[in-house]
This record gives structure tokens, C-alpha cells and sequence, in this order.
């Protein structure tokens, strides 16, 4: 059965970068705080668990230790060895002097109950004084051996942590102590733990999700709220824009030199220095064409051609000497326009500009450009500059977007170097960094034959 129509005058709906950024971070801190909540709530449990244990052993230790505790049990556990009186009677005496004194214990404690009986299990006090005189309920013979027990169980009283432990008297057990604390008091002190970590939980997420949000309305106007496949469109529009800038800045540097060159030659014929004149423009004219010579070699390799004869015009603006030497055979490297340009017009921007900074301190400028084409068809070109070079430890780091040597801060740079690594990657090729001669940079690319 087919899909039902969208309805006239409906698009798809699109996600923007920006919102799928949010939704995406927002539910992975969600499942964090969930996931964070939950361990907490077990060490929350945990840590509730281990303090009622050290309670109640703590409790029982000292009852083990208390003279008055060991006397009474001593006393009754004597008079029903000898069998005389009534077990009955025997108890009650017990109680009369245990249960008080328990009593006071348990109100001034952190447990809910303190039981104290005979190694037969009788109990001389309890929580409920009916059950005075019943069998305790427990596990009690790791105490008869003279050691202590931990154990959740379920008593007269409900489910319970509970520590027992043996009075001894002259190195026999004469009685038994049992400190409990209630299940339910464990839970509360749990909930108690898990309420304050849980808010302070809360509270970072909640700030997450701020701070994400802040984020999503900058991302949102930064991207003017575009998709991932318009975002790709916009960034390969750019890069085609950024080709034409590097052609339309080298160009104009050569317009701006030829256009100095004509107002100088005017001023000559003006003075009557005609042959002043003609020398200035036959050299220049004559430097043109040898430049064009060298590069191209051929007259189907227009772009290449403009670039240079450009980028020597800047050069010569900027006091850097350019050149140029070429391999090139008319036809054969099979490259976009536009890629040789991001390529070429990039490096040697940077060369030039790191020529003209060693200019300024001392150093004389150069930068020299090597295009050719080995057996395979693989297209080297190599650009080196006598600027100040880049360290080892930088020669990965400068591909980056955003990283630049030019400490000018106006983020205007740090991009060609990161768009010629993308191309030149795009194309299947590799770059190179090294040392030129005299310290400076030397960029070597390696590209595969394209398609003639």
C-alpha cells in the first residue's frame, strides 16, 4: 500500500545542526543524571547498610563488655544449670533487672531493639514485653562458638539488620545479645542520602541543560539555523568563493603593480625620458611572458598561469623575490580549476607572507615554486620561503582549522593551510613539511594523476 501524500504546500521538516546538537546533548546528560542517580541510590543503600552494621556491632560489643550485663546473665544461667527453681522464676529476675536498663538503652540509641537471652534462646528482654520469656528468632551459633553475627532477618518485629554476639563469664557463654535496627529506618536513612545527592544531581543537570541551551541559541544563529546538508552546501560554496578571492587578490596585485608601472612611465615620457620610458615597460612586459613561459609552457593552462603571474605581482609589492620553476606538460595533471588554485594560492600566500616578515627582520626574502609531473603522473608541487620555518612539534598542529602563526587575533586567519590539507586529502594526495634551505618552510604536495 503506498504512503499517504503530504499535503499540498507542506515541505519535510528539517532538523538544524543547532537542534539536533541540543536534543542529542540533552539526552545523553539526561541518561547521565539517570545513570549517576542510580549508582548513587546503591551506595546511598550501601552506605546505610554498613552504618547500621557498625551500630549494632558497636552496641553489641559494649553490652558483651557491660558488668552489669554479664552479672545478670551469669546469675540466671547458674540457677538453671542447678535446676532448683522454675525456669519461669528464673526468667521474670532476669527481666526485672534487663528490661529497664535495655529500655533506657534503646531511647538514648540508634537501635531498635536490644535483645538479651539465654544460650538456650530465651529471651530475658525484648521490644514487645509479651515476648519475653519466647525463643529468639535468629541465627545464634557463630555466637555459642564466641563470635559475632550480622544478619538480615525477618523477626517478631519485622524484617531487621541484627548483630549477635555471646556474653562470656569465667570463659563459658552465659547469655547472648542481639542488636537490631529495623529495615524500614534503613530505607528512610537512604531516602534521606538519596534526597541530598540527588537535588545536588539535579542541579548540575538542570545547569547543563542551561548551559546547552545558551549554546543551542548561538550554534542556532551562527549556522542561521540550517541543516547538515545545507551546512555542507554553504561550506563547498565558501571554499568556491574562497578560490575565486585567492584569483581575484592576485590579480588585483598585478593590476595595482601594472597600474604604478603606467602612472611611472607617463611621468617619464612627460619628462622627455622616452627611452627611460620604454625600458620600464619592455621589462616588464618581457618578465611577464618569460614567467609565463616558465609556468605554463603551454597555452591550456590559463588558471595556473593567472595565479602566478598574480602572486609575483604581490611578491614584488611585499620586496620578495619569486621563483618559479616548472615541469608541467600542457594537459597532463587532469585537476579542478578550483582545487589547484586552493592548493597553490594558499601556500604561496603563506610563503610569501613569511618571506616578508623575515624581510623585516634582516633576512633577504625569497620564495620559489616547483610544479612538475613524474613517470606516473603523480603532480608534485613545492613551495619554499626563507620566512622563519615551522617547528617539528607544530608541522601536524598548523593543518587545524583556526591555527596560525599570524598573531593578529582578528580570526581572519588560520584557514587556508586547514582548506589545502581537506583538498589535497579530498584528492587522494599527501603534504609534506620540512626545511627549506637557510631555515625556512618547505611544503611539498603529492597529488594522483586526474582525469585529462
Amino acid at each position: 500500500m503506498a504512503p499517504p501524500a503530504r499535503p499540498s504546500g507542506t515541505a519535510p521538516r528539517r532538523r538544524s545542526v543547532a537542534r539536533t546538537y541540543l536534543v542529542v546533548h540533552t539526552v545523553v546528560l539526561l541518561a547521565a543524571g539517570a545513570a549517576v542517580l542510580a549508582l548513587l541510590a546503591v551506595d546511598a543503600r550501601q552506605t546505610a547498610r554498613a552504618e547500621a552494621e557498625a551500630t549494632t556491632d558497636a552496641f553489641v560489643d559494649a553490652l558483651d563488655r557491660d558488668p552489669f550485663v554479664r552479672e545478670a546473665a551469669a546469675d540466671a544461667y547458674e540457677r538453671t544449670a542447678e535446676g532448683i527453681e522454675p525456669r519461669s522464676a528464673i526468667v521474670a529476675d532476669a527481666s526485672a533487672q534487663l528490661q529497664p536498663y535495655v529500655e533506657e538503652i534503646i531511647a538514648t540509641g540508634d537501635v531498635d531493639y536490644v535483645t538479651i537471652m539465654h544460650p538456650d534462646r530465651t529471651r530475658y528482654t525484648h521490644a514487645d514485653p509479651d515476648e519475653i520469656g519466647g525463643p529468639f528468632v535468629g541465627t545464634i551459633e557463630p555466637a555459642l562458638e564466641g563470635r559475632t553475627v550480622t544478619e538480615v532477618y525477618e523477626g517478631t518485629l519485622g524484617a531487621s539488620l541484627r548483630t549477635t554476639g555471646p556474653v562470656v563469664e569465667g570463659g563459658e557463654v552465659v547469655g547472648l545479645v542481639s542488636a537490631g535496627v529495623l529495615l524500614r529506618d534503613v530505607s528512610a536513612a537512604e531516602v534521606s542520602r538519596l534526597v541530598v545527592v540527588g537535588g545536588v544531581t539535579l542541579l548540575f543537570v538542570a545547569s547543563g541543560i542551561v548551559a546547552m541551551f545558551a549554546m543551542f541559541r548561538r550554534l542556532d544563529r551562527v549556522t542561521d539555523s540550517r541543516a547538515p546538508g545545507e551546512l555542507r552546501a554553504a561550506f563547498d560554496e565558501q571554499r568556491e568563493l574562497t578560490d575565486v578571492r585567492t584569483i581575484a587578490d592576485a590579480l588585483r596585485a598585478q593590476v595595482h603593480e601594472t597600474d604604478n608601472r603606467l602612472h611611472t612611465i607617463a611621468s617619464l615620457i612627460e619628462l622627455g625620458r622616452t627611452d627611460e620610458a620604454l625600458e620600464l615597460a619592455t621589462d616588464r612586459l618581457g618578465e611577464g611572458q618569460r614567467l609565463m613561459d616558465r609556468v605554463v609552457g603551454a597555452p591550456d593552462q590559463p588558471v595556473i598561469a593567472a595565479l602566478m603571474l598574480g602572486k609575483s605581482a604581490q611578491a614584488h609589492e611585499l620586496g620578495v623575490e619569486m621563483h618559479f620553476e616548472t615541469h608541467l606538460e600542457p594537459g597532463t595533471q587532469g585537476l579542478d580549476a578550483g582545487d589547484v588554485v586552493t592548493i597553490l594560492g594558499n601556500l604561496l600566500d603563506n610563503a610569501i607572507d613569511a618571506a616578508a616578515a623575515a624581510r623585516r627582520e634582516g633576512t633577504p626574502p625569497w620564495v620559489e615554486a616547483y610544479l612538475a609531473t613524474d613517470e606516473a603522473g603523480e603532480l608534485t608541487f613545492q613551495v619554499s620561503d626563507s620566512g622563519a620555518g615551522v617547528p617539528p612539534a607544530e608541522r601536524e598542529r598548523i593543518f587545524r582549522r583556526g591555527v596560525s602563526s599570524k598573531g593578529d587575533g582578528d580570526g581572519r586567519h588560520g584557514y587556508g593551510l586547514a582548506l589545502v590539507e581537506r583538498t589535497v586529502s579530498r584528492l587522494g594526495g599527501g603534504i609534506e613539511v620540512g626545511e627549506a634551505a637557510g631555515g625556512g618552510a618547505e611544503f611539498t604536495v603529492i597529488l594522483p594523476r586526474g582525469a585529462d
